[in-house]
């Protein structure tokens, strides 16, 4: 899809890094210069700051393990989600006044914005799979989420990327996860009925719910034009 063109405004793919090379160095202590962390930073998500802010969270929660704490780094995630691909490149969408409010429709609740980064992974020619990193508010503050899909957009992978509310912290349990794997933008992803809260973290339970399936909503509107 061209820029400009259909239900969202793309930039040309680019590809982020030598992917083989990192992911040959994923586990070293100390990670090739060429490796940026990620680029959500125009979009407005996970910005230097509030990984500066992240970072000063592990430290504390050190101290104090109910502050919260970052389980994974973007690039980790990738490198072992997407090992056996040959690239990972990204695109950067821009939803349409119309999409925007098709998804807001499908959601029941408005979108906190219109600019998401997808990535893409591709072996030779094949894509062979699509994340969204983005984020949603827990009961008192933001709660950041992996999103993996397959290339024709199911759910294959869903993590918890940063946690910083005093409880709650169990839907990272396998069991709370794994209800997400299989479902796309036409699953239905209600809580209670498709998906069973966790016990004592429904608020952090619905944040996931919310977080997956805006995910798959804006992966289904722009980069599969369905």
């Amino acid at each position: 899809m061209e820029s400009g063109q259909g239900a969202a405004d793309l930039s040309s793919s680019s590809k982020l890094f030598s992917w083989r090379k990192f992911v040959a160095h994923q586990n070293a202590q100390a990670l090739p210069l060429d490796v940026p962390d990620f680029h959500l930073q125009a979009c407005g998500v996970f910005s230097p700051r509030r990984w500066a802010a992240a970072a000063l969270l592990c430290c504390l929660a050190a101290a104090s393990p109910a502050l919260g704490k970052v389980y994974h780094s973007v690039r980790s995630l990738l490198a072992e989600q997407f090992r056996n691909s040959s690239s990972v490149a990204y695109e950067r969408v821009q939803l349409k006044p119309e999409v925007k409010a098709a998804i807001e429709k499908q959601l029941g609740r408005p979108l906190a914005k219109s600019k998401y980064l997808i990535y893409v992974a591709k072996r030779a020619d094949k894509i062979d799979g699509y994340a969204v990193f983005d984020e949603e508010r827990g009961q008192h503050e933001l709660i950041d989420f992996a999103t993996f899909f397959d290339a024709g957009g199911v759910v294959t992978r869903a993590e918890v990327v940063a946690y910083r509310e005093g409880y709650g912290s169990e839907i990272r349990r396998d069991s709370f996860r794994q209800q997400f794997v299989g479902k796309g933008a036409r699953s239905s992803f209600q809580l209670g009925q498709d998906i069973d809260a966790v016990s004592g973290a429904t608020i952090s339970s619905e944040a996931m719910s919310r977080a997956v399936h805006r995910a798959a909503l804006v992966l289904d509107k722009t980069l599969l034009g369905h």
